[in-house]
């Protein structure tokens, strides 16, 4: 109690001082996040990434000796160390409520613990832990991936973040700068086509060597630049997305703006392992962060289960997440132990789906050819189904789109995919509402009987 007091104080305290003060808040927090994560545990798992010497049956049988020698459920698996994969295989699979049920029989409460807490699309929450050794790998593993680019740690970065930065009353001052980790912070839930001129000044002025975050707010900045023909004059190294879906016109509108390459990244707050893009377009698994199974349930889509061997303190074995990828395969079931495996788009959650009229679950990446060409004119847009016949269709567009000629094209895409029978509502808005955590969802499907 006495904490959360605490808590509440400094925040009142942070929201009534000047921009100066806050700037210096958020830099006095960064300091603190700096020695928490970027420690010794940290600095050895980065240069162990950086070597490249991964084994990855050494890595499964170290794995699942720790489920057995530390995790009370798993006590009595038994462990073939000459066939460690089939031993492994024999695990029965986890989901959301077996870990919310028994989660301290499914953890191994050593060390500084954390918790986080993740919801997903379907509102159901879950906490996990994790510790100090796991926050070090994790956090290694991210500099890792950025290595790849060319992108040190600590160099100048920008973060497109739904913290709460900036009060209300903001006067369009959306970020506040992490002076220790050289970040400036940019506050998304207040972002929208009218200030977002101001965030592109305060990053041209900043000049980031990175930029991460929501792809909806970057979106929003590099449809900024290519509206006003605007040269970036300083080098981008690469943009790294993060907890929303990549839709391929936004990623080609980030990469054009800043002359760069965005590089896709999954991974989750429940602790997944990565999965993250290449300069191919393509997607590289993080074998040393932990194994993919992928069961079809579509044509080349497959919803994936996964185990990460980089969060030993609630584990997640064989767990159905729930999200779903592309790989251009036909057989039933894939492992990334076993099998050579070339993911080509990361599709993401099975509730990201409109329902047509014959039954058809539409996917995301089926629905972002609806503006295929209209790039320039739709700033953003978002389908919601009410309910099995009638779609709302937000959208925020430039003075150049017809609402009659344009619409009605966008409406015939829409027919050919979801139905002709059904029906479909325009609505064109300033701005397409955030989630409580400033996110932006492509799709929400408010029927009842989704599964």
């Amino acid at each position: 109690m006495l904490k959360k007091m605490i808590t509440s104080s400094t925040h009142d305290l942070y929201y009534r001082s000047p921009v100066f003060l806050q700037h210096a808040m958020t830099s006095m927090y960064g300091y603190k996040l700096k020695r928490e994560r970027y420690n010794r545990l940290y600095r050895a798992a980065l240069k162990r990434y950086a070597q490249e010497a991964f084994d990855k049956e050494q890595a499964l049988l170290d794995f699942m000796q720790h489920l057995k020698g530390n995790i009370e459920f798993y006590k009595d698996i038994d462990i073939d160390e000459e066939n460690s994969i089939e031993s492994f295989l024999r695990l029965p699979e986890t989901v959301k409520d077996d870990l919310r049920k028994d989660l301290d029989g499914r953890s191994h409460k050593a060390g500084v613990l954390r918790t986080a807490r993740t919801s997903g699309t379907t509102g159901s929450n879950l906490i996990v832990y994790s510790s100090e050794h796991d926050r070090a790998e994790r956090m290694a593993y991210l500099d890792y991936i950025k290595l790849q680019s060319e992108v040190a740690p600590f160099s100048k970065r920008a973060s497109f973040t739904g913290q709460e930065l900036t009060p209300e009353n903001h006067g369009n001052i959306l970020w506040r700068y992490n002076m220790p980790m050289n970040q400036m912070l940019y506050a998304t839930y207040y972002m929208n086509p009218e200030n977002v001129q101001h965030v592109y000044e305060n990053m041209a002025k900043f000049k980031p060597v990175s930029l991460d975050g929501f792809p909806s707010a970057i979106h929003m900045v590099a449809k900024y630049i290519l509206a006003n023909n605007i040269d970036v004059d300083w080098e981008v190294k690469a943009v790294f997305p993060n907890a929303e879906i990549l839709l391929p016109h936004v990623k080609a509108d980030i990469e054009a703006a800043f002359a760069t390459q965005v590089i896709d990244q999954y991974a989750s707050s429940e602790g997944a392992p990565f999965i993250y893009g290449t300069d191919d377009g393509r997607y590289r698994l993080g074998h040393e962060t932990g194994i993919f199974e992928f069961h079809r349930v579509d044509k080349h889509t497959y919803e994936m289960v996964v185990t990460s061997f980089i969060n030993r303190a609630t584990p997640l074995v064989r767990y159905r997440i729930g999200d779903q990828v592309e790989i251009d395969s036909d057989k039933v079931y894939l492992n990334s132990y076993t099998d050579d495996i070339e993911i080509t788009k990361i599709i993401g959650r099975h509730m990201d789906y409109l329902v047509g009229s014959g039954n058809n679950k539409v996917m995301n990446v089926n629905l972002s050819w609806i503006i295929d060409g209209f790039e320039e004119k739709v700033i953003q847009f978002q389908f919601v189904q009410k309910e099995k016949d009638r779609f709302a269709v937000n959208m925020v567009v430039e003075p150049s789109y017809d609402k009659n000629a344009d619409e009605e094209v966008l409406r015939g895409r829409l027919e050919r995919q979801l139905g002709a029978a059904n029906h479909y509502q325009f609505n064109y808005i300033d701005q397409i509402s955030k989630e409580k955590s400033g996110k932006v969802r492509f799709i929400i499907n408010e029927m009842s009987d989704v599964g």
